[in-house]
């Protein structure tokens, strides 16, 4: 099959960070009558190990994602953020850069509601104070399945400031979660702004993401990475079974996968003692983060001078 000649390009990402506010805010963008957001939250494309390979089938995928007849596409893929190869591939893709929006939430907070959201799916056993006391502050790793490096995920200035050196900071805007929630139309209509599309006076109750207890998860892993083809028995299959009919398989294990029983679990809150030491780590990032975008981030009161 021959490679089209040229990827499609979005006009805007939102690259992070995890567990801040990022669905929210994709749907909600949506909401405008000139932005199409991807039908398909968190399409891994410009940074998939495959990317330069991607031919017809992949690419187009990746179009049909996006309505075609309004201005402004994006889309929100919260691993962009922490891999070299987005920006790499992004640089070398696109003649204009694009423009990239961060919702960022105090570290420590992003940093419990991780850790929630990956006990919620059955994928952490540990309590947050032993996570703590367990987790290796090492370097970032590239990962494929559901991340634990809860530290390495809330060191915004390390990863935003290869954004501003990559892409310029004209081209970023960056809005927190706290003021996401306490200023929902102005924080919106401060994104409309920053994307060149006009402002709306009222925006439609969107409900938060919230951090859900699945049941049975070691059969709802299993299902859904049968979905994406990460289980032995997929690639055996693709020698006995039609094309179509694999495809038919995978898009009913989806429809059983997105309607998947869960209930609001009990959310973990983290002691004085652990909170205190999740500042004493974040806090020189924090404050280089402060400095490089001359903004005090009054909102988040573990950081304030």
């Amino acid at each position: 099959m021959g490679k089209i000649e040229q990827h499609f390009k979005p006009n805007f990402f939102i690259p992070g960070a995890a567990k801040s506010g990022t669905t929210s805010l994709h749907e909600l963008l949506d909401t405008h009558p000139d932005i199409s957001m991807s039908n398909e939250k968190e399409p891994v494309y410009w940074n998939h190990k495959l990317f330069n390979k991607f031919e017809n089938q992949e690419i187009s995928r990746y179009l049909n994602l996006f309505k075609q007849d309004v201005k402004i596409k994006g889309e929100s893929t919260t691993s962009y953020m922490y891999y070299e190869s987005f920006i790499r591939n992004v640089k070398n893709n696109f003649q204009q850069s694009p423009k990239f929006i961060f919702i960022l939430r105090n570290p420590i907070d992003r940093y419990v509601s991780h850790s929630n959201w990956l006990r919620g799916l059955g994928k952490e056993k540990r309590r947050i104070d032993e996570i703590i006391e367990d987790e290796r502050y090492l370097d970032f790793e590239e990962y494929e399945d559901f991340p634990k490096q809860y530290y390495q995920f809330g060191l915004y200035n390390k990863w935003i400031s290869r954004f501003v050196e990559n892409f310029g900071r004209e081209n970023i805007k960056i809005v927190t979660f706290e003021k996401f929630v306490s200023e929902r139309l102005n924080i919106l209509n401060s994104c409309f702004e920053f994307l060149g599309v006009s402002r709306m006076q009222s925006v439609k109750f969107i409900k938060s993401n919230k951090t859900n207890k699945i049941i049975f998860p070691t059969i709802y892993h299993f299902l859904r990475k049968s979905s994406i083809g990460k289980m032995k028995y997929t690639m055996i299959g693709k020698f006995f079974l039609p094309k179509k009919i694999r495809t038919i398989i995978k898009s009913l294990i989806k429809i059983v996968i997105k309607n998947w029983i869960s209930f609001e679990s009990k959310k973990e809150i983290v002691s004085n003692k652990y909170r205190k030491m999740l500042k004493d780590i974040y806090y020189e990032d924090v404050m280089a983060l402060k400095d490089k975008l001359n903004y005090d981030f009054p909102e988040w009161e573990d950081f304030k001078n």
